[in-house]
């Protein structure tokens, strides 16, 4: 008798905490169970943008099985609302270390990683020699430190996490990127080409369907009316996803009463694009915090269409993971990307949106002008979108691919 697989999922962020990838790894956790692996996941207790009472009803629930089977370890220090950045450091560190050690006592065969952040490949380094590892690369580090820029390539500490980020392709035995272009990025910095998988991430194209405006409770809770025309942008409001655009194309739009753009997120941005709604009175922006993940089809359903900003040169080393989910939705995107990137190769071969030079508020402002006053019915476009999503971007493809990559 074959024995049963056992896989622990390395993540410092999980359910019930709200990001934009929490979602993708209860996903994989729940259905690498449904595929008959044993699965442990050992996460930090949670904490981000939780309130006190909600953090504390785990305290007590450190290690527990969850109704679909796997079991989870919540480990480190409890999280502080306003700690200081020095003191959030030292927690940050205290729970690698935290997590290293429950991990090591594991007797997994399996150890998977999350990129985010960064240095939980040094975990999977540190575990190289126990078992296989998988190092899941959801941005690639610390490229993304640059083409945020906020250091130069030169810079001491780019250096010293270029050093970082060799020791994790030398030791790690596999890796996932999300895009043909990230793997190209990968193999750059000498990564085996036969050690990488190229798995998108994924949308549940059963849970999230479109959903008639008139029947979306979602404008009730947002106080909005059903008429009028909604550009929709939810996930991180960081420097990659340039949410200065957004605002700038806004302001471009102002005397389009009919047009309103809705903002879901949260992030290192989020006050400086509060501040510069309030300043500058750009009233036809407004900004709400991520709502949780049962209520992701709700959002972009409220969306005639969806933005998905990015950075120049973003493509090669990331992949927003809204992108699958609005497309679930049936919802078509206006994306930022390179001409010739693989998002543009797909938005003009599939016809679910419309592609724009990243950095332009002029372009962005344009795009949405030019689908409010497209001639092809939304509904169409709409229906494209769905279409890509069920058969490029499902949850059972890519768990699947996890699957059979892991046990390769």
């Amino acid at each position: 008798m074959e024995q049963q697989l056992h896989i622990a999922l390395i993540a410092t962020h999980f359910a019930p905490e709200v990001t934009p990838i929490t979602h993708l790894y209860a996903d994989l956790a729940e259905d690498l169970c449904r595929y008959g692996a044993r699965v442990s996941v050992v996460t930090k207790l949670p904490g981000h943008d939780m309130t006190e009472e909600e953090r504390e009803a785990f305290y007590d629930r450190r290690d527990e099985i969850s109704p679909q089977g796997y079991r989870i370890q919540r480990v480190g220090k409890k999280a502080r609302r306003g700690a200081k950045l020095f003191e959030r450091a030292l927690r940050a560190l205290q729970n690698t270390l935290a997590i290293y050690r429950t991990a090591k006592k594991l007797k997994a065969d399996v150890y998977i990683f999350c990129s985010k952040p960064a240095y939980l490949g040094l975990v999977g380094a540190g575990l190289s020699r126990k078992a296989r590892t998988v190092y899941i690369l959801q941005e690639i580090f610390p490229d993304n430190l640059v083409a945020a820029g906020k250091y130069t390539e030169w810079h001491p500490f780019v250096r010293l996490c270029r050093r970082m980020e060799q020791h994790i392709y030398r030791k790690n035995h596999a890796f996932i990127t999300l895009s043909d272009e990230m793997k190209r990025t990968l193999v750059a910095r000498g990564v085996q080409e036969d050690k990488i998988a190229v798995i998108p991430n994924w949308a549940d194209t059963n849970a999230i369907q479109p959903i008639l405006r008139e029947e979306n409770a979602m404008f009730e809770e947002c106080n909005l009316p059903r008429e009028g025309f909604y550009a929709v942008y939810a996930g991180t409001l960081g420097f990659l996803q340039e949410p200065d655009v957004i605002l700038d194309a806004a302001k471009l739009l102002k005397n389009e009463s009919d047009i309103r753009i809705l903002v879901f997120g949260d992030g290192s941005l989020r006050g400086h694009v509060e501040s510069r709604i309030v300043r500058e009175q750009i009233d036809n922006v407004l900004l709400f915090p991520l709502k949780s993940t049962a209520q992701i089809a709700q959002i972009y359903s409220l969306a005639d269409v969806v933005l998905v900003p990015l950075k120049k040169g973003m493509t090669r080393i990331a992949v927003p993971s809204a992108t699958q989910l609005a497309l679930a939705a049936g919802r078509p995107l206006i994306v930022s990307a390179e001409a010739g990137s693989e998002w543009a190769r797909s938005i003009e071969r599939e016809s679910f949106g419309l592609c724009i030079t990243p950095g332009e508020p002029q372009e962005m402002a344009d795009a949405i002008l030019r689908l409010h006053a497209s001639t092809v019915p939304m509904r169409e476009l709409g229906a494209r979108a769905r279409n890509y999503a069920c058969e490029h971007a499902s949850r059972e493809q890519a768990t699947q691919a996890y699957f059979d990559w892991i046990r390769a």
